[in-house]
């Protein structure tokens, strides 16, 4: 009942986040953002609709390729989003090399693990967690070292760069060790799930937050 209720509070939150992106204009450093916040809303409904649908192999199957097509497109515009706003030369030839690493990684699991695609592996989330964190501080480092004054209280940027470095950060220990602690405690699972979709709540409404600090920015324009 915790995870239903949580769940839906979450899918509240995000579907209240796009509704404000949509009426944040002239933005285009965010639309990579605004892209992963539709394609979340999408990914959410369809995993709600396959929980209410009966639990067959067929449903199972579809609730698990859907996650796994989302984690790519999660990866691929956070670090579109990322990139486009860090500057410096070497940090960028990095994020190239770690998003060919990632992509080339995820080809050859689902490629020679049988029926990986269609299924739910945590420690590959946990990667993606860990791969994401790394231009978060890339641009954090730039941001700090920078002689810019910049309102970090109000800045978009660095609202959803924190936002994304506090989610991703603090799932990367619960999905590399899901399996352990699911063999020394079944059931913590339900646990897991919770403390995630509380956690994922918390990335979009800190998304919201940054997509206000621009409406209000260009209200003032």
């Amino acid at each position: 009942m915790a995870n239903q209720i949580i769940d839906w509070i979450a899918l509240i939150a995000i579907i209240t986040t796009f509704i404000i992106s949509l009426k944040s204009r002239n933005c285009k450093n965010l639309q990579p953002i605004k892209l992963y916040i539709f394609f979340s809303v999408v990914f959410n409904l369809t995993i709600k609709i396959t929980d209410i649908l009966p639990q067959t192999k067929v449903v199972t199957n579809i609730a698990h390729i859907t996650l796994n097509i989302f984690s790519i497109l999660e990866f691929t515009l956070i670090y579109y989003f990322l990139y486009s706003r860090i500057i410096g030369v070497r940090f960028r030839k990095s994020m190239i090399v770690i998003f060919i690493i990632y992509i080339a990684f995820f080809i050859i699991i689902w490629t020679f693990i049988p029926n990986s695609f269609t299924s739910f592996i945590p420690p590959l989330f946990g990667f993606e967690g860990l791969l994401i964190t790394i231009p978060c501080f890339f641009y954090i480092y730039e941001i700090l070292r920078s002689d810019l004054t910049i309102n970090l209280n109000s800045d978009a940027n660095f609202i959803i760069t924190c936002g994304t470095l506090f989610y991703f950060c603090i799932s990367i220990p619960t999905y590399l060790s899901w399996h352990n602690l699911f063999y020394l405690a079944p059931g913590i699972d339900k646990i897991l799930l919770l403390s995630n979709s509380i956690f994922y709540a918390i990335l979009f409404v800190s998304y919201m937050k940054a997509f206000l600090c621009n409406i209000q920015a260009q209200k003032q324009l």
